[in-house]
């Protein structure tokens, strides 16, 4: 096929999005004079645009469970693009719609990689991706899942999975990464911490992640380097007062872009995070990852990369497919049983590879 234009709508939270852009590189070797335009939410449209192989960002800013002319309105808008493709990572009602007003003649459904099949949606598909080969998304990251599902589409018989992965970063962010961390000597790891999270209730407590950092100081000569933005800032300073080598951390609250964040993980040894979206931003900038998951399952969201550890009590309660959540459930047994020693155990297993 000569050059066609493919749209992709991944109106989904970061970590979903970084995770499910790994059916890039299989559009790319599918079709590889192709243009892929990228539609995301307004407010993560920036991150989109990191995707390495996106040739353009379309942010959209809708209001829920409104707004139905808008929809008309963005598919009258997508038109004009003549569009040969349309791809749904997680094909809601809106942008089902949407691709069917803006007349894309192969409109691709795809949330079986994300574990659910669609209703009435599924007659303005032309197709509806499933695991013909019994492939269990259970059993494996989404990332993985995706592609595979892609793979199949595209009748690709390559096995090897390939990471989600940013755009080079550009000398302005990588010399702002490299004078946050000027500071620190050349012998030593560095470590960067992700304390919080948009939901609380999941958080691991700041008492562990001092103990953890001491230990990392201690034992694996390193410096720490707290990340996030400001709203992290007072659980990080009750880590920091909790630690013994206080004068080994770096605290980088605040004090990165998006972009800087990225250049920041690809100058540092490992990334110990909870389960959040800077789990996957690691995994994408191709730093060693290991993800504190209480809540939602290991198996299916762990971040893509050659080197990515996760730790999980896994409680049989626990996994996006059986927990019915923080803001629903009372208990706090699932943050309780992931203990010190079990992210000491991982932290070790993963310095021993890199």
């Amino acid at each position: 096929m000569s050059h066609i234009k493919i749209f992709i709508d991944g109106i989904m939270h970061l970590g979903d999005m970084i995770m499910s852009s790994s059916v890039i590189p299989v559009l790319k070797k599918a079709y590889p004079d192709s243009e892929i335009i990228y539609l995301a939410t307004a407010n993560l449209a920036y991150v989109a645009s990191f995707f390495d192989g996106i040739d353009q960002v379309i942010p959209y800013t809708y209001q829920s469970k409104g707004g139905y002319m808008d929809v008309y309105r963005m598919g009258k808008m997508l038109r004009k693009y003549n569009f040969d493709i349309g791809i749904s990572l997680d094909p809601r009602e809106r942008v089902t719609l949407m691709k069917w007003f803006a007349h894309i003649p192969v409109r691709i459904s795809m949330e079986q990689a994300l574990g659910w099949k669609l209703g009435w949606e599924k007659w303005f598909y032309t197709n509806d991706l499933s695991f013909s080969d019994g492939w269990n998304y259970q059993e494996h990251r989404m990332s993985e899942s995706f592609q595979h599902l892609m793979r199949l589409y595209t009748n690709d018989s390559e096995i090897e999975f390939i990471p989600p992965v940013f755009c080079p970063s550009t000398d302005s962010d990588i010399k702002a990464a490299a004078q946050l961390l000027k500071p620190v000597s050349t012998n030593k790891r560095k470590v960067a911490f992700c304390v919080e999270t948009t939901d609380r209730a999941k958080d691991w407590p700041a008492d562990k992640f001092s103990i953890i950092a001491d230990w990392l100081i201690e034992k694996y000569n390193s410096i720490v380097i707290m990340t996030g933005v400001p709203k992290h800032a007072d659980k990080v300073r009750e880590i920091l007062a909790h630690m013994s080598h206080k004068d080994s951390c770096i605290n980088a609250v605040g004090k990165t872009s998006f972009s800087e964040l990225i250049a920041l993980f690809r100058q540092v040894d490992l990334v110990l995070t909870l389960d959040t979206g800077t789990s996957h931003i690691a995994g994408a900038a191709g730093c060693p990852v290991i993800t504190i998951f209480t809540h939602n399952t290991p198996a299916i969201y762990t971040p893509a990369g050659k080197y990515t550890g996760a730790v999980s009590a896994h409680l049989p309660c626990s996994g996006k497919h059986i927990c019915i959540g923080p803001r629903k459930c009372k208990k706090n047994d699932c943050v309780e049983a992931v203990t010190v020693s079990m992210v000491q155990k991982e932290i070790s297993r993963i310095m021993e590879m890199i």
